[in-house]
């Protein structure tokens, strides 16, 4: 039988159990329901909720494991599951898969020097698009907007030099000074719209409605391409990366000023664009700027700040993976009786740090990055500030308020959450 086929027979949680079984050796079905509780956990979902008032099944570790029976891919012997003939196999094609998977994954999206080359290939279809439109509209925002990302493809392939010879400063620098360029072309191109339209001699856009079109697609190329570039470049500590996602940010501000000054050249109106663009000069001059700053400290050997530049989202997505941290904690200390630190922080560790998955897979959606023992009094003072647990002499406790809360877990905690 295939792999795809095995799959949707079993479900992901299937093939988890049998990694960990690979990996760990035997396991009783109680390490197995720790070990899987990322996929079984379905702690402050509404689908979830939902899916269960429709008479909706979930798979668990149970439920998982005796399918696995049936495929005769693992077994019950003293207790514990352990891999067959057949699912040893199952388990090493599944480990190969998993790896071969995750290598192309880190080499050729998440690596500096791949998001950089990918970087230059989407630079280019975006020029392509706004010139050519450009050109056929007669938008002389369009031309400009696609002269300018031209402009970025070069900066781009800079940069992807820049990171593979690493000399990422260059690049770096290289981006600022594009910045300032693409400021420049701003300010004449406003100027220029200004003064043609008091003279009576501007050229109003002929096909507005495709030019809108095609900046809203740039746009939302643009914020895409700024969000790999940032999550990138946070990820790897790469400063060119983060000083490409800004300029992609701006060429996002840049199609939005577009798209203004053809909405409004429908009825007859030409000047508007190019007060925005002039807004939009002054907003990119700051962020140049303030990435001269971060140069200027990288020259001079000090690592830049790279928590100041957040992803979208990010602190929400924070803040939802430190309330299942939370919801964890309230679910082990009620239902397993773990009544210390050290017993909760290892039950984190297990659950959230899953070691039968190449990282890559896992690293951002469960506790990778996270120092369970250290934060361990960021997580826990919440749940006693709401009540759900009582604490003495070091063990702690649920209370009648949290066995409540677990019981009909589907909205977020009502206290402040912390970071972790």
């Amino acid at each position: 039988m295939t792999q795809s086929k095995r799959r949707r027979i079993s479900g992901d949680l299937a093939d988890s159990i049998l990694l960990i079984i690979y990996k760990d050796g035997p396991q009783s079905i109680e390490q197995l329901e720790e070990k899987t509780a990322l996929h079984t956990l379905n702690l402050n979902s509404r689908i979830s909720k939902r899916r269960r008032l429709r008479g909706g099944k979930q798979l668990n570790a149970v439920a998982a494991c005796e399918i696995l029976v049936c495929r005769d891919w693992i077994q019950l012997a003293q207790e514990k599951y352990e891999l067959t003939t057949m699912g040893q196999v199952e388990a090493e094609q599944l480990t190969t898969t998993l790896e071969q998977g995750a290598h192309r994954i880190e080499t050729q999206i998440l690596r500096p020097s791949a998001a950089a080359r990918n970087s230059t290939v989407s630079y280019v279809a975006v020029a392509v698009l706004k010139l050519a439109t450009g050109l056929l509209s007669g938008s002389v925002g369009l031309i400009a907007d696609g002269a300018d990302t031209a402009v970025d493809t070069a900066a781009s392939t800079i940069v992807w030099a820049g990171i593979k010879f690493k000399k990422e400063v260059i690049g770096t620098l290289v981006i600022i000074g594009l910045m300032f360029l693409t400021v420049g072309i701003l300010f004449y191109t406003s100027i220029s719209s200004i003064l043609d339209t008091l003279a009576g001699t501007f050229l109003p856009i002929t096909m507005p409605y495709v030019v809108i079109t095609v900046e809203i697609i740039v746009m939302i190329s643009m914020f895409l391409l700024s969000f790999y570039q940032r999550f990138v470049g946070k990820r790897s500590q790469n400063f060119a990366l983060i000083s490409q996602s800004i300029d992609s940010k701006n060429s996002i501000y840049s199609a939005g000023a577009v798209i203004v000054g053809a909405v409004f050249s429908i009825f007859g109106i030409y000047w508007v664009d190019a007060v925005i663009g002039t807004i939009i000069a002054v907003r990119i001059s700051i962020d140049g700027v303030g990435l001269i700053r971060e140069t200027a400290k990288t020259l001079q050997g000090t690592k830049p700040e790279f928590s100041k530049f957040k992803l979208p989202f990010e602190k929400q997505l924070t803040q939802r993976r430190t309330n299942i941290f939370q919801h964890w904690i309230l679910h082990v200390i009620h239902n397993d009786k773990l009544r210390t630190k050290g017993e909760i922080v290892t039950s984190l560790e297990k659950t959230f740090r899953p070691n039968y998955m190449p990282v890559v897979f896992t690293e951002f959606m469960a506790g990778m990055d996270v120092n369970f023992d250290a934060n361990f009094a960021e997580l826990i003072t919440p749940l006693l500030g709401a009540g759900y647990l009582t604490e003495k002499v070091g063990r702690y406790k649920i209370t009648r308020r949290g066995k409540r809360y677990i019981k009909n877990a589907t909205e977020p905690l009502p206290c402040e959450q912390t970071e972790v």
